[in-house]
């Protein structure tokens, strides 16, 4: 496989060029065409570009959405803690105030 950077001939399992590293082989992330240019795939037309920015957006509204729920535990484990020092009061506090939140 040639280098479309340098021109240097390189094995047809290389990923990356031998002599100055560019890619040669570019997988399609959605469906796993490899072709030997990026910017958009061959075969399913997704743009690499869009892909990337949907998954990294993906990934932080599930970081965020686990969190809250990390956040929403603790705060429970630790009424549940305090229920022998308060006598209830505080978690009946925590859960009137959940209810009314959401």
């Amino acid at each position: 496989m040639r280098c479309p950077k340098c021109q240097q001939e390189n094995p047809d399992s290389a990923q990356f060029c031998l002599k100055c590293h560019a890619p040669v082989r570019i997988v399609c992330p959605a469906c796993r065409h490899v072709q030997d240019h990026g910017g958009r795939c061959d075969q399913c037309g997704v743009d690499f570009m869009k892909y990337a920015s949907l998954m990294i957006f993906q990934g932080k509204t599930q970081a965020q959405k686990e969190r809250e729920r990390m956040k929403n535990r603790n705060s429970l484990i630790m009424q549940a803690a305090l229920l022998p020092i308060t006598g209830g009061w505080s978690l009946l506090k925590y859960l009137l105030k959940r209810g009314r939140e959401g």
